[in-house]
């Protein structure tokens, strides 16, 4: 016999809960013989007395040394009493009787199979075909189960493992019936002849498929161990077991259950299926005094014979789980690589595994957390409002953080989707591998009627091969999209692989848009049909396709405002409009490889925007479709940003730039910047003197080699002050500095000095 032992801490108690399982026939017998004396006595641990074969018990201890106390106490009792069960005695007559007819039934079997290997080689002429079974592995007939007992940790819950809900783990077992042994593995079937009757031996494989919805069953308790009363009345789940032919039936399909629990009451309705593909519907009943335990061992049968007369079984295993329902209702519910979305409840002890598992379980005003780690799964939030969906870059403004909290598609289509919701948030994830694929739309983010913050993300590595977006795509929706990084999406036959927004309202602010591709146009930014626009301080560099920013309204009128964004180095046009009005100030055009600006009948208003150096080959164009170029009007300039090191994304403003306090003279200036805002996403925060940082951009990189290479050969004044350009303090500028600085940046070299006070003798060679 077994007894099963689990333990758990609830409220400070430690409770231990017994079960008696698997009964071997033999210890039945003596049980059942055994009358009156068919119990355990445990009156000394404050319980009463108990019958062997039904122990069901839960005994609270105030510690953990006093719960092994009780639970070995009640083993030695139980032990005891099986041990003091009388021993039937031996029916000496009766065992006689059955060694004879064992002899008689032997020998007439032996002469049965000579009769009929003679018979066989008679008619074949001697002739052999050898036979192959499907099951070549061998199998071993299992010994009876001794007395075992298992005994989980204090602390631990019971809990249902991936093993035991996985409905492809080899199931084996032996049915006797119909004269043969039949042995099922998986989903096949190998027989053995047990007689003369049915001639030489074969296999088959079944005729029929079982699939079980669901797959596995947790039915959760509102009883509460700490004291309350269990329910009234039993609570029912259901299994719906789907057949599919095969081919070669006749009959119908008998269903049954094998080794069921002694704690479930089990029905099918209808126990036979007549036609297939048909279903049935499994009962399960649970008692109202049921404790939370696991049941692993049901096994589901169904039966039926071939056109030839073969009985055919076919077995699946399934797991149940009776839990106590967690109390933890939020309003945070927690998400890791090691949590579990079965036995958790969200809480911080016990969180999910998967994030949509939590967002499932948020209500309005709640808040996901999650911590790092990837999650390979479609997020699909629908029809809530209020909801932050969040890392720990929340906290920490780490972007580290960011870049190791991985939402990564698992299936094709939209990485998260986010529909007829408003107040979402969503922050401080990388969110890679959206793809649509075969004609589908897919891709990183997808927002449909709905209100949104999608804010400190990296949506990088989406791809969509037909249709719109590949990085953001918003279709009827308030956007606010800010200070993310958006890179290497691709759109390979549609428009907007970076952000596309389908008469919606964005507001995109502060993200850096690069290496994005679209062969539609609107690689970074497309916009249709806005209701309004605001597209500010965004980096926008390094894309590819006919244009990097497409725009397009056919209303009269609207609140459309692109400012101070900077589009530089782009393998396309740097920004098409078309309809409007739209107004563009204090952005940055330069170095893009099509035109600066180009528009076909738009209507657009320019205000201090610095549109140079745009076109190919040495070709001038800045401006397309425009009545007039509008340089020298408005406080529009075109010249030269110097920007810090364009080729690695640095565009930052340098020193002496013409950039720097040519903005509106209205216009607010950001918190570190000059007397007046700047042209561009950067205002310049005028940084202090560092050896090292020639352009004086405040970084020190390729840029600085740069600039000090054309301060060497005159073609650009010296900085002020002269001294951060002695980068080894020696007094000279001179090519030796030149060195230095290369050596500290690409060959990890010392550091350049800090010496950066003003010297009564400082030449330039």
């Amino acid at each position: 016999m077994q007894l099963k032992v689990k333990r758990l801490l609830r409220g400070g108690e430690y409770l231990t809960f017994f079960q008696t399982v698997d009964i071997s026939r033999k210890e039945r017998r003596r049980i059942r013989k055994a009358g009156v004396h068919n119990t355990v006595d445990l009156k000394a641990y404050g319980l009463g007395t108990y019958p062997l074969d039904d122990i069901q018990l839960c005994i609270a201890s105030r510690n953990a040394e006093e719960a092994e106390r009780v639970a070995e106490g009640v083993r030695q009792g139980i032990k005891q009493a099986l041990t003091d069960l009388p021993v039937p005695k031996p029916n000496l007559i009766r065992q006689k009787t059955s060694a004879v007819f064992a002899r008689r039934k032997a020998f007439a079997f032996g002469l049965t199979c000579a009769l009929a290997i003679v018979a066989a080689v008679f008619l074949t002429g001697g002739n052999s075909t050898e036979h192959k079974e499907i099951g070549d592995e061998p199998f071993s007939e299992q010994a009876p189960l001794a007395s075992v007992e298992e005994v989980s940790s204090i602390g631990e819950e019971p809990a249902v493992t991936e093993t035991a809900l996985s409905l492809t783990e080899q199931v084996t077992a032996s049915h006797q019936g119909e004269g043969r042994d039949y042995i099922a593995a998986h989903d096949r079937v190998e027989w053995r002849s047990a007689g003369p009757t049915y001639g030489s031996a074969g296999s088959s494989t079944p005729d029929f498929a079982m699939t079980v919805i669901p797959q596995n069953l947790v039915r959760y308790s509102d009883w509460d161990l700490a004291g309350s009363e269990p329910p009234s009345q039993g609570e029912h789940q259901h299994f719906k077991l789907i057949f599919t032919s095969l081919g070669g039936f006749e009959g119908p399909v008998t269903l049954g259950v094998a080794n069921p629990s002694r704690l479930l009451d089990l029905h099918f309705y209808p126990p036979q299926i007549e036609r297939l593909p048909g279903s049935s519907t499994l009962l399960v009943s649970f008692p109202p005094e049921s404790v939370p335990q696991l049941c692993p061992d049901i096994t589901i049968v169904a039966s039926a014979r071939t056109s030839e007369g073969d009985l055919i079984t076919h077995e699946r295993k399934l797991a149940l789980a009776i839990r106590q329902r967690s109390n933890y209702r939020g309003p945070t519910w927690h998400v890791c690589p090691g949590g579990s979305d079965q036995s958790g409840d969200g809480g911080w002890g016990a969180p999910f595994r998967t994030i949509q598992r939590a967002v499932d379980a948020a209500g309005s005003g709640d808040t996901v957390l999650v911590e790092r780690g990837v999650y390979r799964e479609n997020i699909g939030l629908y029809d809530k409002d209020r909801v932050v969906i969040t890392s720990r870059f929340m906290f920490d403004r780490d972007e580290t953080i960011a870049r190791s909290t991985i939402i990564e598609g698992k299936d094709e289509g939209w990485v998260v989707t986010i529909g007829r919701s408003e107040d979402i948030i969503l922050s401080g994830f990388t969110i890679k591998n959206g793809r649509g694929e075969n004609g589908s739309p897919g891709g990183g983010i997808y927002s449909f009627n709905s209100g949104l913050s999608i804010v400190d993300n990296i949506v990088t590595g989406n791809q969509n091969h037909s249709g719109h977006g590949a990085g953001i795509f918003c279709y009827e929706s308030k956007p606010t999209i800010r200070r993310n990084q958006i890179t290497e999406n691709s759109n390979f036959e549609g428009h907007g692989a970076g952000i596309y927004c389908y008469r919606s309202d964005p507001i995109i602010e502060q993200n850096v848009l690069s290496g994005n591709s679209a062969s539609g146009g609107g690689a970074a930014i497309h916009l249709i049909e806005p209701n309004s626009a605001k597209i500010e301080r965004n980096t926008i560099h390094g894309h590819s396709g006919s244009a990097v920013v497409v725009l397009y309204s056919s209303r009269v009128g609207g609140d459309f405002r692109v400012a101070n964004n900077t589009v530089s180095n782009n393998q396309a046009d740097g920004i098409r409009y078309f309809g409007g009005p739209w107004y563009f100030e204090g952005n940055i055009v330069t170095n893009n490889e099509g035109f600066g600006i180009f528009t076909l009948q738009g209507v657009g208003h320019f205000s201090y925007n610095n549109v140079w150096g745009n076109g190919r080959d040495g070709d001038s164009l800045d401006y397309y479709g425009l009545e007039a170029d509008p340089t020298g009007i408005d406080g529009n300039i075109s010249a030269d940003p110097r920007f810090g090191n364009p080729p690695h994304g640095n565009f930052h403003l340098c020193l002496g730039s013409p950039c720097i306090d040519a903005g509106n003279p209205g216009g607010s200036v950001p918190f570190s910047g000059g007397h007046c805002v700047d042209i561009g996403s950067f205002e310049y925060t005028h940084p202090n003197p560092t050896s090292g940082d020639v352009n004086r951009d405040g970084y020190i990189d390729y840029g600085d080699i740069s600039h000090l290479v054309k301060l060497l050969s005159g073609t650009v004044p010296p900085p002020d002050p002269r001294e951060i350009a002695d980068v080894n303090c020696d007094q000279e500028i001179d090519r030796r500095d030149l060195g230095h600085l290369y050596r500290y940046l690409y060959h990890y070299g010392e550091a350049p000095c800090t010496d950066v006070g003003p010297k009564d003798r400082l030449t330039e060679r």
